[in-house]
């Protein structure tokens, strides 16, 4: 079966299956991480590696891939890696931990993307899964889309909350207002 398909196809399932192994490889670098914090680097690798990783490549590995849906496919792909190395490299060495945690950074972050949306890292993870859904649709890959959207509206939810909660309230919430949570808000206030 994969001797019928064009050899851009398979390194492409490829290249998209491991751009979720990279996120986990990346976050490691990337986030502070404290004892106790198991069970929300738990959450995300599997996320990441079951979902993402071996979903893509297993429950795909065979499938035609249409040129057309690989180049959407692949905008989305390349637009969700630019964001996500974007969103690191402002957020690298300020103190951010893994989502459902409760910690907070020092201090607020709107630099780079964050000047556009709180949560530039979890719109990257949500546009890579809508990658896969593009380039492979179906009743499973859009399963796989919507239970990680629900997870990452869940972890920027609980985020949020802890922010709220903490000593950077008052100026989390000014920030708040004139950003979007996932996209950018085109009436932001001022």
């Amino acid at each position: 079966m994969l001797a019928d398909l064009p050899p851009w196809s398979t390194a492409y399932l490829f290249v998209l299956g491991l751009s979720f192994y990279y996120f986990t490889l990346a976050g490691a670098r990337t986030f502070e991480v404290n004892p106790g914090d198991e069970t929300p680097s738990g959450i995300a690798q599997f996320s990441f590696l079951v979902t993402g990783t071996i979903g893509t490549l297993f429950l795909n590995v065979g499938k035609p891939l249409p040129l057309s849906n690989a180049l959407v496919s692949a905008t989305l792909l390349l637009a969700a890696l630019a964001l996500y190395e974007w969103a690191r490299d402002v957020i690298r060495g300020r103190g951010f931990h893994l989502a459902w945690t409760g910690d907070v950074p020092d201090a607020l972050c709107d630099e780079g993307p964050y000047r556009l949306v709180r949560h530039p890292l979890y719109s990257s993870y949500i546009l890579t899964f809508l990658a896969v859904a593009v380039a492979y649709p179906g009743p499973i890959s859009l399963t796989i889309l919507v239970c990680n959207l629900g997870l990452f509206v869940h972890a920027a939810i609980t985020d949020e909350r802890s922010l709220a909660r903490s000593d950077l309230a008052s100026e989390y919430a000014a920030y708040k207002a004139r950003t979007g949570m996932f996209l950018p808000r085109l009436n932001a206030s001022k």
